[in-house]
């Protein structure tokens, strides 16, 4: 295992699975207005009033994107508005990005009122900051204020009528954790030997995302959520969901499906994204099934494919005009690998097809699309993994691809970093004037 000076084998396994237990949380429903949801709600700890007159929200581009199309769990309707009346009014903060996972039927009149009663206004913050997330709420006597920035539940500021109550240092712009740090130093090889060594016991938590990411499908599967992307495909009369592809493209989507329109269920995220927790987690499961896998080569597998997806976001920005369900994607085609052959080149070539294939798919905001998206990488991930064993690799010469494996990712992140800098912009030029 590569090592930095003065770090030993033990530092590098524990900052593994740090790695995994930060980056790999549960979610329900879209990060983004969910971040909204919980400033919300911490701002009704500090009011002793539930009148409330007025809630203010303004956000970084990226979270105005992602938040304006897609459904807020449990209230079958979308959008930063209903995010903010949720989180106020049947929000929970002790539970962080579950923080509406309790909301049920009884509060949706209470929030559909204040949702549509004209207090809440919404507004793109122009801040330096690629995930920011500011909620004010007022009552009749009092306004609290909550900040968030660099992470979708890292409160750095409360306000209670203008005086400081809590406060830590505000992420820089851009900056990034100890974590992704660390992932910014390894190798893929690392990662690869890690999962397939480390003792079961300190990476079986890791099973606990197949349970939550495969419950996702089944409701997507029995439920019409969104446009029915994994539910249309798997009764598709031209795809009869015979092979594995077709398996895999199905149950991704529907669990994306799921995600995206309203569903109470988490999911098992990845990197702050739960879309990237369903990429990095189902076509696993998927194949572990078909092999007749025991568990402990599916933990593994999962584990692999985890922070194999964390280690090229680590490259990335939080939040960008990149879709990562595709870097995702690369983490499951490494699962995917070890579950089919336990060839480490082949899983590197596989990684090398997904960049030379989607290495240009855009994040144009959250919503019903994604599961479609979801469908894209998984597909690209399948038709890359497929590739790859029977000896087929993007040569160096074409594009993002270079001989060394780590050099390619980086290459990747090089490009949604620094090349990707304008679309978000226009893409949310384009939503915010339809």
């Amino acid at each position: 295992m590569t090592q930095q000076a003065g770090t030993g084998k033990g530092s590098y396994e524990q900052m593994f699975i740090r790695s995994l237990k930060e980056g790999v949380v549960p979610a329900t429903g879209c990060t983004e207005p969910i971040a909204i949801a919980y400033a919300a709600a911490n701002c009704m700890l500090y009011l002793t009033s539930n009148d409330i007159q007025k809630i203010d929200v303004s956000v970084s581009h990226n979270i105005m994107k992602n938040a304006m199309a897609v459904i807020v769990p449990g209230t079958g309707r979308p959008g930063l508005v209903v995010a903010a009346a949720a989180g106020a009014i049947a929000g929970d903060p002790k539970v962080g990005l579950s923080v509406i996972s309790k909301l049920n039927e009884t509060q949706l009149p209470e929030i559909n009122q204040l949702a549509d009663s004209g207090k809440i206004s919404t507004h793109v913050a122009e801040v330096p900051d690629d995930l920011y997330v500011e909620v004010a709420v007022y009552d009749a006597t009092d306004s609290v204020r909550v900040c968030i920035a660099g992470d979708h539940t890292n409160i750095f500021l409360i306000e209670k009528n203008g005086k400081t109550i809590y406060s830590k240092d505000r992420p820089a712009p851009h900056a990034i954790s100890e974590t992704k740090q660390f992932l910014q130093t390894i190798k893929l090889k690392d990662i690869w030997d890690f999962a397939l060594t480390e003792p079961l016991a300190n990476i079986v938590f890791m099973r606990k995302a197949a349970n939550f990411n495969l419950a996702l499908a089944d409701d997507g599967f029995e439920h019409d959520y969104g446009v029915k992307v994994g539910k249309s495909l798997r009764k598709s009369k031209l795809q009869k969901n015979s092979s594995l592809t077709e398996q895999i493209i199905s149950y991704s989507a529907a669990a994306s499906d799921a995600r995206m329109g309203g569903s109470q269920l988490p999911a098992m995220s990845n990197s702050g994204s739960g879309n990237q927790g369903i990429t990095a987690t189902i076509p696993v499961c998927i194949v572990a099934k078909h092999k007749k896998a025991s568990e402990e080569q599916l933990i593994r597998a999962l584990t692999l494919s985890h922070l194999t997806a964390l280690y090229v976001h680590a490259f990335l920005p939080v939040l960008s005009a990149f879709c990562a369900t595709d870097s995702a994607a690369m983490g499951a085609a490494t699962g995917s690998i070890y579950l089919l052959t336990n060839n480490y080149e082949q899983a590197c070539s596989a990684i090398k097809n997904m960049i030379g294939d989607a290495a240009g798919m855009v994040c144009d905001g959250a919503g019903c699309s994604c599961a479609m998206k979801v469908a894209t990488s998984t597909s690209s991930m399948c038709r890359a993994v497929d590739l790859a064993i029977q000896g087929v690799e993007i040569p160096a010469t074409n594009g993002l691809v270079q001989e060394d494996i780590d050099e390619t990712i980086r290459g990747l992140g090089k490009l949604v970093t620094s090349g990707f800098g304008q679309t978000d912009s226009a893409i949310l030029d384009v939503m915010m004037n339809k």
